[in-house]
């Protein structure tokens, strides 16, 4: 993909390592002190880099659509043909048709279940599978944030932990 900007000519090897997913964190950090700019021209190429990598994943993404998109027309298409063959095997009377190369044939589909959904709440208990219960981070967390901490029940169990992430302007 293209840059959208020009990288400083130190940084050439970083770039290198970064994108080499072999290559350890402190191998890049000591690459990165090991650069001869200042801290701000340092800082100011990594958000350059940073930038250039949004455009390519922004591109990949674009491209993942597309091709999601073209995978989807081609298996519907496949399908639609695959039910007229079979419309027409099933006019002719035919169950097998060898066909120059291909032999055509219908085959019976292994049975399955459709739960008509307005009796849903009627099936038997025997035939539902037990879930384990999940766990409501978001109602933990908004307990453990109240200020009168009225909820006692929760000392020893869960607590909030808040990490750093890194912004960009």
């Amino acid at each position: 993909m293209a840059n959208i900007y020009d990288l400083g000519n130190s940084f050439a090897t970083l770039w290198g390592l970064i994108e080499d997913e072999a290559v350890e964190d402190e191998v890049l950090l000591e690459a990165f002190e090991n650069a001869t700019d200042d801290l701000k021209d340092k800082l100011e190429n990594c958000c350059k880099y940073l930038k250039n990598v949004d455009s390519d994943i922004a591109g990949l993404d674009e491209e993942i659509k597309r091709l999601q998109a073209k995978k989807k027309s081609l298996t519907n298409g496949k399908d639609r043909l695959k039910g007229m063959m079979l419309r027409a095997l099933n006019m002719s009377g035919e169950k097998k048709l060898p066909c120059g190369t291909f032999t055509v044939y219908k085959q019976a589909n292994p049975p399955k279940v459709v739960i008509d959904e307005q009796y849903i709440e009627n099936i038997p208990e025997q035939y539902l599978i037990p879930q384990e219960p999940v766990i409501n981070k978001a109602l933990i967390l908004e307990a453990l944030k109240e200020v009168n901490n009225i909820h006692p029940e929760l000392d020893g169990i869960a607590h909030i932990e808040q990490g750093e992430s890194l912004r960009i302007k």
